[in-house]
This record gives structure tokens, sequence and C-alpha cells, in this order.
């Protein structure tokens, strides 16, 4: 075919289209479309005859449809000849009319699949005019609205849309709690709805699932009842004297984290300053047991604990009863939800137990969290709840925190200990001197507005998120740093790099490695962001207080608790970009004299409690409490 005869011309739609679109044409001067092929957006599409032209005809018609969906905007169609010649160009304007364009993809549920469990995971992915959504909302027969968790990073996506720039963000997750009975199933409909601040809102259509919630086995109550009896017997021969000072603690992990950091802290008062012995089980090995070793304090590694089966559970939770007995100890403490043996296992050595719960999730939630909808066996299930009913003392973080498990434990066994941090000893104010060390020291620039989060990169701590808020931000703000300090080989972090190195970020986001001491970062910088979807009492929001930072962070559980919005810092709806966006320009546009003030008036609200000298006194009197008899409700 020769091109130099040919003739040709594009008829693109007259209106706005969507993603995926039909652009049609016309060609003279050949019987066959061989040699040609259209390319839209820059991409090629394919390309065939139109379907009522043959190829016998002297003007060929044709249609093309893009591969992939098209990124919105003015878009260039372009029919290529042989030999590479351009024949026609012609423009598709992609976009919607009345509302955004939406794609999304749900990877779960799948449509009309059946789900376990009383929670149901909804995850999958979503662009609104091809952004990355500021907020997802699930809309979701029997519960009531949830928001998701955003800025997922999705390399699947980003490859599958090259042209999209925000698809390597654009994944979202949520854990829907179902109050719905054991042993029912119900069919529900599940619709997503999305909005970003540039377009709008776009609620998708109804997928529908079945959720079926497993009720308790017959025969697995009659073999928990069974084993439970067996090991009360075993431990009927182990005797030996108590020693009411000696404190058996469980653990959930020896790694570096919040709950794990606060559990070495409390450990070093009590045995340093308390005169406690102490004892400890985890079941995760990490640099902590180290700590723990240094202050004198006996390590026993189990295996992860077991929830999924009857046999297991009963077997290792007889195995930790037998061994808290035979250390000696006078009374337990169980640290973190997770370890719901350990207080099993005490109870049944006859230790009475304080139970420190520091999550604010609610229970099935949690459970699918850490174990998936099928790996809690529905017995073992049913007495975790018993034992948060029958513990001698719930211990909490936040009142927030407390009155979600009110449904659990009569009010006398339960109590709210806020704990406190050493960097109290800044007494919530930072000098210039200080800071320009710091930056120095740091290598950060002296004269920039240096925003901070610390906290280990995981996606409930919503660091994509705050970086896309930064992002806008610094637009009207382009003196702003930000430093993210929590950095670690996780699909997570790694993904954040990479996105602040696609989006050429890295002069002015400074991602940084965990640390153990996070305080020059603190006296280096001029704000802290906690940008978490859950906390329960941010531990990096009192350090920065105490810092004498002013504070910017999510309305979640005891975040509220300890800042007033508009007076002691600056609130916003967890998972909404823009929420966070507006709330960073409120901080960022009030007068430095007046960020200063706040911060102030947040250390003076808070300093009756953030030394924590004051919450390991009041764990030790507690605990010697319980020890002597004195502490059971």
């Amino acid at each position: 075919m020769s091109s130099s005869r040919l003739d040709a011309g594009i008829e693109p739609p007259a209106e706005k289209v969507g993603h995926q679109f039909a652009v049609h044409g016309w060609l003279t001067g050949t019987t066959t479309l061989e040699g040609c092929t259209v390319r839209i957006a820059g991409s090629p599409a394919g390309l065939s005859l139109a379907p009522d032209q043959g190829a016998d005809r002297a003007t060929l018609r044709w249609t093309a449809r893009p591969s992939t969906p098209v990124p919105p905007g003015r878009q260039a169609v372009e029919l290529v000849g042989p030999n590479l010649r351009t024949l026609a160009v012609g423009y598709v304007d992609v976009g919607g009319e009345d509302e955004p364009l939406g794609l999304l993809e749900l990877d779960h549920p799948l449509p009309e699949a059946t789900v376990e469990g009383d929670v149901l995971p909804v995850r999958g992915w979503a662009l609104l005019d091809g952004c990355a959504p500021s907020a997802v909302d699930l809309l979701v027969d029997g519960a009531a609205r949830a928001r998701a968790r955003i800025r997922i990073p999705r390399a699947d996506v980003a490859e599958a849309l090259p042209d999209f720039p925000d698809a390597g963000t654009s994944g979202f997750e949520a854990t829907v709690p179902l109050d719905l009975p054991p042993g029912t199933e119900h069919r529900l409909s599940v619709r997503v709805r999305i909005r970003n601040h540039l377009t709008g809102e776009w609620t998708s259509p109804a997928r529908f699932c079945t959720v079926r919630v497993p009720d308790r086995d017959a025969e697995d109550e009659s073999l928990a009842a069974e084993l439970s009896g067996r090991s009360r017997a075993l431990l009927d021969r182990v005797a030996g004297p108590a020693d009411p000072r000696h404190v058996l603690v469980f653990a959930h992990s020896l790694r570096l984290g919040g709950g794990q950091l606060w559990l070495q802290e409390l450990l070093t008062g009590l045995v340093r300053q308390h005169g406690w012995t102490a004892t400890v089980i985890s079941p995760m090995d990490g640099p902590l047991r180290q700590d723990c070793m240094d202050l004198g304090v006996p390590v026993h590694l189990t295996s992860p604990y077991a929830v999924d089966t009857v046999p297991g559970y009963e077997g290792q939770v007889a195995e930790l009863a037998l061994l808290a007995r035979s250390t000696g100890a006078g009374v337990a403490l169980v640290n973190t939800l997770s370890a719901f043996p350990g207080a099993d296992a005490a109870a049944r050595a006859g230790l009475p137990v304080a139970w420190a719960v520091h999550e604010s999730f609610p229970l099935s939630t949690f459970a699918y969290e850490h174990w998936q909808p099928s790996g809690v066996n529905p017995t073992v299930r049913a007495r975790w709840e018993r034992l948060l009913g029958t513990t001698e003392h719930l211990l909490f973080v936040a009142d927030s925190t407390r009155e979600m498990f009110a449904r659990y434990a009569a009010p006398q066994r339960t109590r709210t200990v806020r704990y406190g941090t050493p960097m109290v000893r800044f007494g919530g104010h930072t000098s210039d001197r200080a800071k320009r060390e710091a930056r120095r020291a740091l290598g950060l620039p002296e004269d920039g507005l240096i925003v901070l989060n610390v906290g280990i990169m995981e996606p409930r701590k919503g660091q994509v998120g705050l970086i896309a808020a930064m992002d806008r931000v610094r637009w009207a703000r382009p003196d702003v740093l930000l430093t993210v300090v929590g950095h670690h080989p996780s699909e997570y972090s790694l993904a954040t790099s990479d996105l602040v190195a696609a989006k050429g970020l890295e002069h002015w986001v400074n991602l940084v490695e965990l640390q153990r001491d996070p305080v020059p970062w603190f006296r280096a910088a001029d704000l802290f962001v906690n940008s978490s979807d859950i906390e329960s009492l941010p531990r990096s929001i009192l350090e920065a207080v105490c810092c004498g930072l002013p504070v910017v962070a999510s309305d979640v559980f005891g975040a509220r608790e300890v800042i007033t919005d508009g007076h002691s810092g600056w609130l916003f709806e967890p998972n909404d970009v823009d929420a966070l966006t507006v709330a960073l320009l409120r901080a960022l546009e009030t007068p430095a004299e007046r960020r200063r003030e706040m911060a102030a008036e947040a250390y003076q609200a808070l300093a009756g409690w953030l030394d924590p000298a004051g919450y390991v006194t009041e764990y030790s009197g507690v605990l010697a409490e319980l020890s002597k008899g004195e502490g059971k409700p």
C-alpha cells in the first residue's frame, strides 16, 4: 500500500467522553488497513474496520478504541500510515459532563462472593478524573458509613495505567465491622463513594456479596472444656511460693514499636524505682530482649500465640500456665489485645491479671487485622471476650478506648492510665539555639520551615496521604520541608520512597530511618503532624508537646483528648487528604508567635501527667494491690 496516494480523516466524538471510548474515521486510496495504526494520547489503540464497511469499497471507514483508559483532558488522536507518515490528526475531550469520571476496581469482595466472618474487608483502587481520591467512603448494608484507608501503594495499577501519575497510590482498604449474630448468613450491597478536591465526588454501582458468620462448634466447645480441665489438673500438681513483688509479663513482641517501647519504659521504672522483679514471655523476639536482660529480667520466647484451633490454643495456654506457676510470680501484666492467651494462662495459674489494652479497634476488626477472617476459632474468640469481662483490671491509655470496651467489662474493672514520656524534661520548649544545632547535626537547612512526622511507616500512619497534602501546601508555602522519621524495609515504606523519587519530591521530602532516639528531629522541627487513622494515645504527640512543637493531628481517640482544635493545636478528619491540607494551611497561616502560644497551652494542659514516673507509680500500685488480693473488684 503506497502512503503517497492515501487520503484520511478523523471524526472524533462531539461530546466529552469517558476513559474508554471509540473514535471513527475514514481512509481512501486503499482496500486494506494493513500498515496503519492509530495512537490515542500517545499510546497504540485497537484499530478495526467499521462494522458496516467491507474491504471492497473505495473509502474505508474505521473504528479505533484505546487499549487502556485514557487520562482526562484534551487528547490527540493520530492516524499513522505506512512509513510512519501521519495521515490525520484529531482531538478528543476526556472528562465528565455532569459528574467526574470514576475508575474503580474492587479486589475484595468479588461479585456474588461468600465472605466468612463478622467483618467485611473491602479492598481496591480508585481514580477520580485521573487523580487519587482525597477520601473514600464505603456504604455497606447493615453497617455505618466507613471511611477507608487511602493512598495505599499499588504498583500493579501504576504498571497497567502508566499515563495516570496517581495510579501508584490509588489503593484503598477498610475492614467494616458488621453487627451480625453467629450462625447467620446475609446478602449485602457494597457501594464506594470517592471524592477529590479538584473534581467532586462519584459513587460506584452496587456490588453484592454474601456474609456468613460462623457459629461455635459443639465439638470444639466440648473439647475446649475437656482440655481445660486436664490443664487445671496438671496445675494442681505444681505448687510453690509466690513472690508478691514478682510480675510475670506477657508481651506481644520485643520489636521496636509504640506498645513495646511503652512496656520497656514501664518495666525499667518498676524494676529500678519500685523494687519489682519480673519475667517476660513473648512470642516474637527483637532488640528489646537485650534491654530486658540489661535490667536483669529473664525472657522466655514462645511460638506465636495459637488462636486458630482449639487443640493448639489449649495446648499452648496449658504450657504457659505451667510456666507461669513455676516462675513464682505473684501477679501478671498482659500487654496488648493480641496477648490474650497470656491473660488466660495467668488466670489458670491463679495469678491476678492487669491487662494493658492500647488498641482502639473493635474486637472483630482487630481479630481480622491480626489473624484474618478464619484465623480466630469461634470458641477461642468467645474465650477472648470472656477474658475481657473477667480479668481483674483492664487498663487503657485513653478514655475513648476505655469506652469502646465498656461492653465487655464492668466499670469497676476498668481504668484509664495515661502514659508520659521522658521528653518531659524539655519542659514544653526548645530554644532557637538548640534548633539550629540540631539542624546542623542532621544536615537540615537552617532557614526552612520543617514539618515533622514520627512513626513507623505503615498504612495506618498515613504518611503517603501526608505527602500528598504537603504537595498541595507547598504551592502556597514553598519554604516548607517535610521530614518523616520511621522508614524501614517494608512494602509500604519502600513504595513511599519510590513515590517520592518518581514525583521528584526528594528536595522537600526527607524520609529518615526508624530511630530509637528521635529527640534531635523533634528539636529541629517547627510543626508536628500526626496523620494516623487509628491511635489510642499517640506517644509522638506527647513528645512533640514536650519539645514545644505545635501539633496538627487526626481527630482519633486519645488525640482529641490531648489536643483542642484551634486552641492547643489543629485537628482534622482522618483518611481525608482535603481535611489534612486545610489543617496544615490553618497551622502554617497562623503567625509564628501564636503557634508558640498554642504549643505552650498544650503543654500546660498535659503537664500534670506527662512525667513517666507518674504512670509507673500508678501501675506499681495496681500490681501491688492485685498481688495482695486487695485490688480485685
